[in-house]
């Protein structure tokens, strides 16, 4: 049987308890029972009851096989995005909100891949590292970084750019295979038209900004806002001068970064002498 992520500590949450209302409603109205429900979709018994009583949250995989076997017209998916903000940070949460409404994003990154670039695999590693979780909460927060990027595939995506520095790339979070399949699909999603990707190398960090990661964030009316983050909280900064300031700074270390498809290569042949 497939699994559904995730048990949660959070049961009293108000999209959570409305997520469970609608699928019992959903399934009673068509006659149909939990363990009918359950061979229909390929999940057990138990955890469609578990998803019900608001032991588990549900995984799109789970919500969209739920709205085609009861025919809901696709009413479960439109409420995970309210499951999936209600698993942030509540200082996360307006970052997340914005990052959902940009027409383009602009990331320096000097540690991780960037969340929207993350295989499940490599997040999970990430979310299982400093400062120690609860398992339930890892999975909780692992389902919520994954429905971030459906922006990636939307019919309208926000053109995004992203500077990695190299470090990002030779910092194991995880196994060799883990790592190259993290490589893997960078080079498969820096192929999206929307999509710029540039590796900042250490031979040309000298010259590029050192303040750390940053992301720069446009709305729709030509809105921006910087988003700076540190350990156990975030901000984001709407003030022009400052805003001002940490684009000039991204401007600077997309120069010094490798071109595209220099970058790419960079990717491939790091995946190929690092992790095999």
């Amino acid at each position: 049987m497939t699994s559904v992520a995730t048990q949660t500590d959070e049961c009293g949450d108000a999209a959570h308890r409305l997520y469970a209302a609608e699928l019992r409603r959903w399934r009673q109205e068509r006659g149909v029972t939990q363990e009918r429900l359950a061979a229909l979709t390929h999940y057990s018994a138990a955890l469609v009851g578990m998803v019900e009583k608001l032991q588990r949250n549900p995984t799109r995989e789970f919500t969209s096989r739920c709205d085609d076997v009861l025919r809901t017209g696709g009413a479960l998916a439109r409420l995970l995005p309210l499951l999936a903000a209600e698993s942030y940070p509540s200082w996360f949460r307006p970052f997340v909100e914005m990052e959902a409404e940009a027409t383009a994003i602009q990331e320096f990154e000097v540690q991780v891949v960037p969340g929207l670039l993350q295989t499940e695999a490599y997040a999970r590693a990430i979310l299982d590292s400093w400062p120690p979780k609860k398992a339930d909460e890892i999975e909780r927060r692992l389902t919520a970084r994954l429905e971030r990027q459906a922006i990636l595939t939307r019919e309208d995506p926000p053109l995004l750019s992203f500077v990695l520095d190299e470090s990002v790339l030779r910092r194991p979070m995880g196994d060799s295979p883990m790592m190259a399949d993290q490589l893997r699909h960078l080079v498969d999603i820096a192929d999206h038209s929307h999509v710029q990707l540039q590796i900042l190398t250490f031979e040309r960090a000298r010259k590029a900004p050192n303040d750390g990661t940053f992301v720069v964030i446009e709305l729709p009316h030509h809105e921006r806002c910087i988003y700076v983050e540190g350990p156990g909280n975030g901000r984001l900064i709407p003030e022009p001068h400052i805003v001002d300031a940490y684009t000039r700074a991204f401007d600077a270390a997309r120069s010094q970064a490798l071109p595209v498809e220099d970058s790419i290569e960079m990717i491939e042949r790091l995946r190929r002498e690092l992790y095999g």
